[in-house]
This record gives structure tokens, sequence and C-alpha cells, in this order.
């Protein structure tokens, strides 16, 4: 049952305002003057008029949206998310809504930006409006109004539901996960290529709700062992930690810092279903090399309230990375201590250290399962059924799998550059090796832990760390990337982003920045630098090169790529070129997801039916010989030369 406050009505009209992500505060009828030479409502002011602007509406209403916490002590001047419903009272009839109090978005809507809608019955899926909407600004430059034309549906029962951009809501989120784990939990594993799934809270947010943690990987070097229930973290008992891998390094995927940032929701999911995709042969091998921890909702909180970009209190969540509290911001302190944890390889940071621990070389009792290990001691535990299950391989699997993988570990310290930075001696050598181990006990278990502290980045239990964004300015789907002195270092942070580029349409290498005053700017609206945002963070906690925020417009791009096509589809096999940018769409972001996989194999040349030898560079050799060639002329160039000019004149020498 709503409450009244979030049923708001007005002249026979009912405005919805009872879910998920909703935020509109007040509704009015706008009266018109029987006689007017112009809209007696507008001031002067700049405007973009549609060529629907003449058509006269039966009714015409104001609409004010709700700040990011709204009514309370924390409440800011974030203001761009709308999500509202409305059920008309007279069937067909044509309405005009002005949302009045959004923040200046001159830029995206004169670029065509629209809001979306959907019709309950009826039109049950997100597109945007058919009419292009219209916009003004009062002469401050403060007040920034949204207008749009809505033709009420003729079934008078139908509620019609708009939004600034395609939704993701915190119950969308629950259900879709929901589904998924009914899905998987009807897949039997078959070969210790199938897909390992497990989600579980992490942690709950200020207002209670999941913040929820997927593992992905295969059934490749599992162990019986499982991660630690690190302090303060996970709430649900009834939820076992995942097992730990060997020698798998870990790729950290999150998304949805900022609640209205919807676009990083779809890449999101886009990258999940490919991650389970069991006939993919990428995504297989995506599994065999890595562990992948994905945490599709960071502020739950500020979703489920409406927000733009705040949570409850009014804290810019992507500000707080350095020094999380766990009373203030629980999820991000939960992220963080996850980074930490699988940067040390499942090493217990200090503060989670048992009191019962005795320093000493302790005996490591993790006990790793390759494909040749009989699983028979797992049947002891019942929650591993899944485990079970990969004993249906044959004898002859098996081996074969065992040989692949040490012919993976053997190859030549010259081709170290061209693999998965996974590889190395065992979880218990370097236990028994170090001089600073500590012996952690519990009532489960003894295992030896190296000692804390900042390891060497190769040394990382990391892979990969990306954080996923929406953008309402600068077009195009693009990365931030850290800045490095050293070229080695600079080149591999430029290479994913590049490598995306080749693998999706709407990847704009030349708008990606690697520049160190993009590390340290100063937020105008906040004052916070973006030192405390993820991507800065986990590198100087890291000191992991491949630290990324992925930034998708909302709207469009500038450019589209022509993408070579891949080597299993042979040469003349090209994408059709489309020369004008798409209106993205969750289609659209979902395939810069899907992209992620091909791209990160193609890092490590594991890619099976990669793009990159029917591309123009002909080899990941040559995508890097590139853009060393595009740093060199960096270092050469005058002041103030684009990344993007200098991207061109390499390419043109190229």
């Amino acid at each position: 049952m709503a409450n009244p406050s979030d049923l708001i009505t007005c002249e026979g009209f009912t405005f919805y305002n009872n879910f998920d992500s909703a935020n509109l505060a007040k509704v009015e009828l706008v009266k018109v003057p029987e006689t007017s030479e112009k809209d007696g409502y507008e001031t002067e002011n700049k405007s973009c008029r549609s060529s629907n602007s003449e058509d006269v509406p039966d009714c015409e209403f104001n609409l004010w949206t709700k700040h990011d916490c709204h009514g309370t002590q924390f409440q800011n001047n974030n203001r761009t998310w709308f999500y509202f419903g409305v059920k008309a009272s007279t069937p067909s009839a044509c309405v005009k809504f002005n949302i009045v109090n959004l923040n200046k978005q001159v830029k995206m809507f004169s670029q065509g930006m629209c809001p979306v809608f959907k019709i309950v019955p009826g039109h049950l899926h997100w597109e945007r409006i058919r009419d292009k909407p219209t916009y003004t600004l009062d002469q401050k430059g403060s007040d920034f109004t949204l207008s749009f034309i809505y033709n009420a549906p003729e079934n008078p029962k139908a509620i019609t539901y708009f939004a600034f951009t395609y939704p993701f809501s915190y119950t969308d989120l629950q259900n879709y996960l929901r589904k998924i784990e009914v899905r998987m939990a009807k897949r039997d594993v078959t070969s210790v290529d199938d897909v390992y799934y497990q989600r579980e809270c992490a942690i709950k947010s200020l207002e209670g709700r999941r913040l929820d943690l997927i593992t992905i990987s295969s059934f490749h070097n599992i162990s019986t062992e499982r991660e630690d229930r690190l302090n303060n973290m996970f709430p649900e008992k009834n939820e076992e930690r995942p097992f730990k891998f060997w020698n798998k390094k870990v790729i950290f995927i999150s998304a949805r810092v900022h609640p209205g940032e919807t676009p990083s929701s779809f890449v999101f999911n886009g990258f999940l279903n490919f991650l389970l995709n069991r006939e993919d042969q990428i995504a297989i091998n995506l599994r065999r090399l890595y562990v992948f921890k994905l945490v599709p909702m960071l502020n739950p909180d500020g979703v489920a309230r409406g927000h733009y970009r705040m949570d409850t209190r009014g804290v810019n969540l992507n500000r707080v990375y350095l020094n999380p509290s766990l009373k203030d911001h629980p999820t991000i302190y939960a992220a963080r201590n996850l980074i930490r944890y699988y940067h040390h390889t499942y090493q217990l940071p200090n503060e989670d250290e048992i009191s019962n621990m005795c320093l000493g070389n302790g005996e490591n009792t993790l006990t790793v399962i390759d494909s040749s290990c009989a699983i028979a001691n797992i049947v002891r535990d019942t929650t591993t059924r899944l485990l079970q299950q990969v004993t249906l391989m044959t004898l002859d699997e098996k081996c074969k799998d065992q040989q692949e993988i040490f012919q993976e570990c053997a190859l030549p310290k010259a081709n170290l550059d061209d693999m998965p930075q996974g590889g190395g001696e065992d979880l218990c050598n370097k236990a028994e090796e170090s001089n600073n181990s500590v012996e952690l006990k519990s009532d489960k278990k003894s295992y030896t832990a190296v000692g804390i502290g900042q390891l060497p980045k190769d040394d990382s239990g990391l892979y990969l760390y990306i954080d996923l964004h929406g953008h309402a300015s600068k077009k195009g789907v693009f990365m931030y990337g850290n800045y490095f002195d050293n070229v080695e270092d600079t080149i591999t942070c430029m290479l994913l982003p590049k490598l995306m580029s080749i693998n999706n349409p709407n990847f704009h290498f030349t708008s990606c920045n690697f520049t160190e005053r993009n590390m340290y700017i100063i937020d105008k609206r906040d004052g916070m630098s973006r030192e405390g945002s993820g991507r800065v963070a986990v590198y100087k906690l890291t000191g992991l090169i491949r630290s990324y925020t992925l930034e998708c417009n909302y709207n469009s791009g500038r450019l589209v790529n022509t993408i070579p096509a891949r080597v299993r589809d042979g040469v003349n096999k090209s994408m059709t070129h489309v020369f004008v940018p798409p209106k993205y769409t969750p289609g659209v972001f979902e395939a810069v997801g899907a992209a992620l996989g091909p791209s990160i194999l193609d890092l490590t040349n594991n890619n099976p039916n990669s793009r990159l030898p029917n591309s123009q560079y002909r080899s990941l050799r040559g995508v890097k010989s590139y853009l060393k060639l595009a740093y060199v002329n960096n270092l050469s160039s005058p002041n103030g030369k684009s990344l993007h000019k200098i991207i061109f004149d390499a390419l043109c020498f190229w």
C-alpha cells in the first residue's frame, strides 16, 4: 500500500512516486491566461524549440524533482535525475510537462538527449520519447527547465513512467540476480570449464540494503579452502564464502557508485552475461585464467532514494576510497577491504588478524585441486555439490587439462609480457619462504599468510580494476587511467582502452585521459579531489597499473569505429560500418560490457577468436608499437597538443 505522500493528485491526474528510484517532489497545474501574445510563463532565456512546440496541450504541469538527500540536513544541489509515473484523467489527452528545477544540462539536451518512457500495461520496454523535448535556462543560469509532450494512452488504467534515462533500480538488480541464481542452480557441472558462480552479501548499506558481491570463475585450480569472513563484513551467516583459487589473479569490477549513472549497470550486465556463457570460448578462457569479483551496485541507498550523485548523507562515495569509514561509508569500506584482501592474495589485512594468531612459520594446509586431482575429499562438505560433479570428467580430459596448465606455466621468460600475471610459485612455497609470515587459526582451518605490507605490483593478486560510470557532458564511451612517468607502465595502462576501441564500435580511444591532472583535480561541486576515487586510490593502495574508470555518455558519441573481423570469421567478414553514432540504449551499453571480455584476453594473446590479426596493427606487438609511437610524439609535441591530435598523427604515420 503506497503512502499518501507517494501519490500526488492534481486536476484528476495521479502522479506516482511510490517505487524504487522515484524522486518526484511536487506538481502544480500551469494556468495559461485566456489571451496572451506569448507564453506567459516564459521569461527572457535560452531555449530549444521542437517541431511540435506550437501544439496546444489539453493541460500543462510544472513538476519539481527531489534534491539528493531531499528534506534532510544533507540536502544538496544535485537535481539531474528524475523518475515518476502518471495516470491521466482523460484517455488520449495531450499533456505538457515542465520539469522546472533540474541542474543545467544544456550541452547534453542540445545534442539530442531525450527522456525515456514506458507504459504499464501496454508498452513495457523503455524507449526515448518520440518528440524532441525543449529546454529553457533562466538569466542566472541556475534553473534549467526541461519540457516535453505526453500523449496519454487510450487505456484509462494505464500508468506511463518517465525517467531521465534508462533506469535500473535496486529492485531491478535484486530481481535480475535472483533470476541468474535460479538459472545457475539448474545447471549440472560436467567439466572444469563450467561456470563457478557465487553471490553473497559483502556488507549492508547505511539503510540496510545488500552490497552484492559476485564471484565467477571456472573450476580450474579451485581449492578446498574458502575465503575469509573479514571483520565487520559478510553479515548473512547462511551464505558461505566462495572457494579460493590457486594461481589465478582477480579482476575486480564495480558499478553505480553514483546512483543516477545507470549506463554503468547495463555495461555491468553485459559483462556479467558474457562471463556466464558456457559455450563461448572467449568466456571459457576468461574463467580459466581469472577469478572475477563483481560489485553491481556500490550505492544501493542512493539508487533506491532516486539520487543522482550522492549517498543518503550527501557524500560522493567515489571520493572516500583512501580512508572509508565503516560507520559512514560501509559499502566503500567493504570494497576497499576486498581489494586489499585480493591484492595480498587472500591475506587478511592488519585489522582483521585474529586475536589468537601466533608468529612463526606454520605449515600451509591450503589444498589445491587442479584438473587431475581427485575430488573425493570434497564430498564431506555438503555445500560443495557443484564441485563433486567435476568427477564426471574422464581421465583423458583431466590429463589433457593438466598438461595445458603446465605448458602455460612453463613458457620461457621472454614471453611473460604476453601472459596473465598470475603465474609463478604456488602460495605454499611463498608462505614457507617468508620471514614475516603468521599462522592464522580458526575453528575450521589453519594456514599461513604472508606478512602484511605493500607488495610489489607484479606480485599482486589483482590483475585489473574497473569502476563503471555514466557521463553527462563528454560524448562517447571512454576510460580514465592513471599517470606514469615510466614509458612501459604508460603503454601498459593505455593498452586495454586501445584494445576496447578495436573490439567495440562506440569506444572512443582518443577521448581517454591518462594525465596526472585527472588524478588530482578538485571537483567544483563538492570540493573533493579525484585522489579519493576508486581508480586513483586502488593504484595508490596496490600499485596496480591497470586501474580504470570506464565512462559512458548518456546520449551518444562523436564517432564510430570500424571493427575488424574475428580470426574465425575470415578477413572479408567485417562489421557493417555505421558512420553516424547511434543513440545509446541499454543494448549499446551491454555491448560495451561484452567487449571487455575479448579485450582482456587480447592483453595477453589468449583470445582464441581475436580481431587483432585482421586489424591494421596485425598483432598485440603492433598495437604496443603504435602506442609507443603515440607516446613519443606526445613527449616531443608542443604544449597544448591534444591526445586526439597526437593519436591522429601517429595513426597517419602508422
